[in-house]
């Protein structure tokens, strides 16, 4: 079979050939390169945070000890607990003896001793007996004095006294308010009956021979001093 001729278009437009343009080509192998460059630069990145990840890892689990795994549930026996380490003392260090030389004595807390109870000397024990001079502002009177002590405490009744007037008797109480050693103590005087004055002070002083000093000092009524002087004997 024949292919028919068609006689040619006298209004078609001659096909010319596309040429390339000398910088299409130079465009693409740049394309290229930075694909490429841009692929080389992401895997480092890439490397270089797996690498950071491992070691964050590593320090987060710890160093392993003698080889083991940090995952090991071994225990570590190469550090001792504080809490089984005894406390080292002065006293602990000593005891052995060794170049600091023998142990020093442990120091012993003094024993306490039980304080002496204050109470009325045993040398004014018994009764005493004298004459006293009464002196006062208008007046100066003589009777008979009695004091009988026994043994008691500070701030305690230790006796009674007596005061035999012409005008009347006096009965009273006395209490132990202070202590001046063996030889000298303060009573507190209250009269319980007689007309006396209620309450008073005496001061009795040892003298040598089994007797004392009496000394009564008060305040009467309209204010005026009253004091009373004897030499006591012991009678009993």
């Amino acid at each position: 079979m024949t292919r028919s001729q068609f006689p040619p278009d006298p209004y078609a437009r001659p096909q010319r050939p596309v040429r390339q343009a000398p910088g299409d080509s130079h465009r693409s192998a740049l394309v290229v390169a930075l694909i490429g460059a841009a692929a080389t630069i992401v895997a480092a990145l890439i490397g270089l945070f797996v690498q950071l990840s491992g070691d964050v890892e590593q320090r987060a689990s710890g160093p392993s000890l003698g080889g083991a795994s940090p995952a090991s549930d071994a225990p570590d026996t190469s550090v001792v607990p504080r809490s089984s380490v005894p406390p080292s003392t002065p006293a602990a260090s000593g005891a052995s003896g060794g170049a600091d030389g023998p142990a020093a004595p442990t120091p012993t807390a003094p024993t306490p001793t039980a304080p002496t109870p204050v109470g009325l000397p045993e040398e004014f024990l018994g009764r005493w007996q004298g004459y006293a001079e009464e002196v006062d502002a208008t007046s100066t009177d003589h009777y008979r004095v009695t004091v009988e002590l026994d043994q008691g405490a500070l701030r305690g009744q230790v006796g009674n006294v007596h005061y035999a007037m012409e005008s009347s008797d006096c009965y009273g109480t006395v209490t132990l308010t202070a202590v001046g050693g063996t030889d000298q103590v303060i009573l507190g005087e209250s009269i319980q009956s007689g007309n006396c004055i209620t309450n008073g002070r005496i001061t009795l002083t040892l003298r040598p021979g089994d007797t004392v000093d009496f000394a009564y000092e008060s305040t009467k009524r309209d204010g005026t001093r009253q004091s009373v002087r004897a030499g006591l004997e012991r009678v009993a």
